[in-house]
């Protein structure tokens, strides 16, 4: 694979080199250590959990929450994204604390865009490049656990612990159709085929010898088809056409402008499939054992997941549809508050929908396509963020995306570059 460009915006310091140093120092400390919390979640909460410390799990999380409060005030400069989005993440949190039945649930909602907020502020700071090695470290463990679980039990595989009253699934052990999902170290085996996906893009964009390159993006491919997830191997699959591609071609600006028209008709697919179940009675007959085993689930989400999901908005009257339910309305923080309407969404356009209305996140995607539109234009489209916002869009037309930490930072740091001016004095 030839070598793509880089791009490597920083935003200008309010007190000067040393400070901008300093703040960059102590967000990539604090992302470093929640992705390796995340990449080795499943052994630490089973080896806390022996030592009566299970709690210590969300310290790194809990962190981060005290970086999105603090960051804003350190920084001269913030992208119109991380503004807009935190904005809006305090009116919806203060919404829902009003519409929901539990204050708590709205809260636990705003727990849950943490990774996001903090990834849209961190994203004006970082320098990416010298994350290169933390990616290659976190890959090769991620990598190292997808293979390994065929071949060792893992203590933690399966377990649950208590926590202040609730059960929390230490890790996820299922199968679909007589294959097991590999998770790995992972809580999920959906979680190592994001960590595979986003780690493998970030090298093959960030290492220089073509060889590596697509050895590393053949091993996460083997590795996401461990984990039997298909969302991701449909990314990867997307992805593979857009890296070999440009490398044969030697990324010319048509190829680029190429892909951009088809982050925008998934960006539609991602709306148009889930609305249309409002109107059309989907009822997806599947023959063969193939044919049940790749677009079952997607049955699932035709059927019912994403029309239920936005039936929510019928809830306590239609009006919803125009202000949303507020933070925690669906998906995690229903499990907890109102298990009995529990929804995952299994779509991004659906989880934004039904927490903000529809008005909202038609603006909110709107807005998502003008801001990659316009970052097209500078040379940032040809280094990380287009691939990783193609994969988190294909991916998102399948999954929330917001209650999956990894890829919420993701979105987060994809979407920030060189900011505005802002003063808080």
């Amino acid at each position: 694979m030839a070598s793509v460009p880089t791009d490597l915006p920083v935003a200008p310091p309010r007190e000067g080199i040393g400070a901008c140093v300093s703040v960059s120092r102590v967000v990539f400390v604090l992302a470093a250590l929640f992705l390796w919390l995340l990449v080795l979640q499943a052994p630490l909460r089973y080896g806390l959990a022996r030592v009566h410390l299970e709690a210590l799990i969300y310290l790194p999380k809990l962190l981060m929450l005290a970086a999105v409060v603090v960051l804003p005030f350190l920084r001269s400069r913030a992208s119109m994204p991380a503004l807009a989005i935190s904005g809006l993440a305090v009116l919806y949190l203060l919404w829902g604390m009003v519409n929901l039945s539990s204050p708590a649930q709205a809260a636990f909602g705003f727990w849950v865009l943490v990774p996001l907020l903090f990834g849209l502020w961190a994203g004006s700071i970082i320098r990416i490049e010298q994350w290169r090695h933390l990616f290659a470290m976190l890959f090769v463990v991620s990598v190292l656990g997808v293979f390994l679980n065929p071949l060792l039990h893992y203590p933690w595989s399966g377990q649950t612990l208590d926590l202040l009253g609730k059960s929390i699934k230490v890790s996820r052990q299922w199968s679909a159709f007589g294959l097991d999902r590999y998770a790995g170290f992972a809580r999920a085996s959906f979680s190592a085929a994001a960590q595979l996906l986003l780690f493998g893009v970030m090298l093959v964009v960030l290492l220089q010898r073509r060889g590596v390159k697509l050895l590393v993006w053949l091993v996460a491919g083997a590795g996401i088809a461990l984990t039997t997830t298909k969302g991701p191997l449909g990314a990867w699959l997307l992805l593979s056409m857009y890296f070999a591609g440009g490398a044969l071609l030697r990324w010319p600006r048509y190829w680029l402008q190429l892909w951009l028209v088809a982050l925008t008709f998934a960006l539609l697919a991602m709306i148009l499939l889930p609305l249309s179940t409002l109107w059309i009675q989907y009822d997806p007959t599947l023959h063969g054992y193939a044919s049940k085993f790749l677009f079952a689930s997607f049955g699932d989400r035709l059927n019912w997941m994403w029309p239920d999901s936005l039936h929510l908005l019928n809830l306590n009257g239609a009006w919803h549809w125009w202000t949303g339910r507020g933070l925690g309305g669906i998906g995690a923080a229903q499990q907890y508050f109102e298990p009995a309407r529990y929804l995952a969404a299994d779509n991004l356009f659906v989880y934004v929908t039904v927490y903000v209305g529809l008005p909202m996140a038609l603006l909110l995607f709107v807005g998502l396509w003008w801001r990659v539109m316009r970052l097209s234009l500078s040379h940032e489209a040809l280094a990380w963020r287009l691939p990783v916002i193609l994969g988190l869009v294909a991916y998102g037309v399948v999954v929330n995306e917001i209650e999956a930490s990894l890829l919420a930072l993701f979105w987060g740091l994809a979407l920030s570059a060189h900011g505005v001016k802002v003063d808080w004095r």
